[in-house]
């Protein structure tokens, strides 16, 4: 698969992702609680993978070891995240939700240093500044629908969806076909949501018919069509290249809320929520190399011969 077509499909998993949001909020005010989505989420999508896999022939696993691999480093981090920011979507503004939640790359830049996995770049601190400030900036808490249990949640996906972002580039993981990866961490899902439901707030699945068009998009488009999407991107670019068009997802989020949902930012908010992708991207791009920056940033090629 070429650069430019693996690029193309982490961008179409950014919008998918970024109107996960948007499907939640339909899905909620016609009545279903934050455990009855994951559980409708992931289970629908699971039941989906295994019935292609089964119809396109491909039933076998990655054996034991290659789905326990995949459980253990891509579905538990995955459920907690989507069970994390599903529970702070009730409480937040999904955008606020989604631009805290998008400090996850200097989370990873951060363990990766510590770890001895990267060297630390000066040049990100300006970076690091950039998104502290957007992080304070979205988070007024003059406004009445910001919650501690709304920070919380939010806070705690950043740092469990570091925990899959650092394990999916995983030299064990990345030789697994992304349909078998979709299909186990769904599942892992599935599994999780069934022992964690009996738990949750539950409205004993009594809710509007609308909710459906919430469900089916969550399942689709969020679920199936977004990470299938990134994760087979992801294998053919650089990481960072990866992490940097993912980080548009708050601004799609936030698109899709305004024209859809009537949903109300104040300035000082919008403000926020656009500083933190910009940090980041910023962090990312002043941290490579100037050969790296190349790749992105190609010189234009002489075009007479006085330019030569």
């Amino acid at each position: 698969m070429k650069t430019h077509g693996s690029i193309l499909l982490i961008f179409l998993a950014t919008i998918g992702y970024g109107l996960m949001p948007i499907f939640t909020l339909v899905a909620y005010r016609a009545g279903t609680s934050a455990g009855e989505l994951v559980l409708l989420r992931l289970g629908g999508a699971a039941v989906l993978m295994w019935v292609f896999l089964l119809l396109k022939g491909n039933f076998r696993t990655p054996g034991p070891k290659g789905f326990g691999r995949v459980a253990i480093m891509i579905g538990i981090p995955f459920t907690l995240t989507i069970l994390a920011k599903f529970l702070a979507f009730t409480t937040m503004p999904v955008g606020v939700v989604q631009a805290i939640f998008y400090g996850y790359p200097l989370v990873v830049m951060l363990i990766s240093t510590t770890t001895g996995r990267e060297r630390f770049h000066l040049s990100r601190l300006f970076g690091y500044l950039i998104i502290f400030a957007g992080i304070l900036f979205t988070l007024d808490f003059n406004d009445s629908r910001i919650t501690f249990a709304g920070l919380a949640l939010s806070f705690a996906s950043t740092f469990i969806y570091s925990w899959y972002i650092l394990s999916i580039r995983n030299k064990n993981v990345l030789p697994i076909s992304s349909v078998h990866i979709t299909t186990i961490a769904m599942t892992t899902g599935t599994v999780i949501m069934l022992f964690v439901f009996p738990f949750m707030k539950s409205n004993g699945f009594s809710f509007s018919p609308s909710a459906w068009w919430g469900i089916a998009g969550l399942v689709l488009i969020s679920s199936i069509g977004a990470f299938l999407a990134f994760n087979t991107g992801a294998k053919q670019v650089d990481g960072s290249l990866a992490a940097i068009i993912c980080c548009f997802e708050p601004i799609f989020t936030i698109i899709f809320e305004i024209l859809f949902l009537e949903g109300f930012y104040t300035p000082r908010q919008f403000v926020g929520i656009i500083l933190i992708p910009t940090g980041i991207i910023l962090s990312l791009i002043l941290s490579r190399s100037p050969r790296e920056r190349a790749t992105l940033f190609p010189p234009m090629e002489a075009t007479s011969e006085t330019d030569r």
